[in-house]
């Protein structure tokens, strides 16, 4: 089945949606540093929201690598730069699945074939810090296919689990055909930015399915 996330926001490909959070402090800089009078709140909130065993494992760890869990979870540079420089520790995984429906006229409004069949494939990125998952990015696309083409994309989007809600989280979904609709491409672009507007990080997620209703790649 499609995997669950919790906490998690959909954008369809209606449209760009952004997702305005307020928090109870203002974000962290640079660096794994976390102070200030809200500390104690983003921690409440950290703990609240985390996963029953993310939460044990949490509890678990040092008062430094808790806090260290709580900056990457404030600064979605521990997103975009993973591995790297400050956020060396953080770790990136990647997950991929499908399920297979019955075709559904209604979602199309034509007359399906009872070849044609349905199926919704997913692309999940997961973000851990001392094996705390704390961020997670999913591309989903449902669509049809008659074993040579893909014949309807019916859906296009984006979800996220955002442990601490902060700032505005945008999710831009680009579903397209390609090759004579032999494949067909979802495609997410993710964009973090702060209240007043200011760019703080970008990226593309995204998978491309073929006619035989194959993954083919993802991204």
């Amino acid at each position: 089945s499609i995997m669950h996330i919790s906490a998690k926001r959909a954008i369809s490909a209606m449209g760009v949606l952004g997702l305005a959070f307020s928090l109870f402090a203002a974000p962290a800089s640079a660096g794994v540093t976390v102070s200030g009078d809200g500390k104690e709140a983003n921690f409440k909130t950290l703990r609240t929201n985390l996963d029953k065993e993310d939460r044990l494992k949490f509890e678990k760890l040092s008062t430094d690598q808790q806090e260290k869990v709580l900056a990457a979870a404030l600064n979605p540079e521990s997103i975009f730069k993973a591995g790297t420089g400050d956020w060396k520790e953080v770790q990136e995984t990647t997950l991929t699945g499908s399920v297979a429906s019955p075709s559904n006229t209604a979602l199309t409004g034509i007359a399906q074939t009872a070849a044609v069949k349905k199926k919704t494939d997913t692309h999940k990125k997961t973000w851990k810090l001392f094996g705390v998952k704390y961020a997670s990015l999913e591309a989903r696309m449902t669509y049809q296919y008659n074993g040579k083409t893909v014949t309807a994309i019916n859906s296009c989007g984006g979800f996220y689990s955002n442990l601490i809600p902060l700032r505005k989280i945008q999710s831009i979904p680009t579903p397209y055909f390609e090759s004579k609709k032999t494949k067909a491409v979802c495609e997410i672009t993710w964009q973090v930015s702060k209240v007043g507007g200011l760019m703080e990080g970008k990226s593309v997620q995204g998978l491309r399915v073929d006619g035989k209703g194959s993954r083919v790649a993802f991204w």
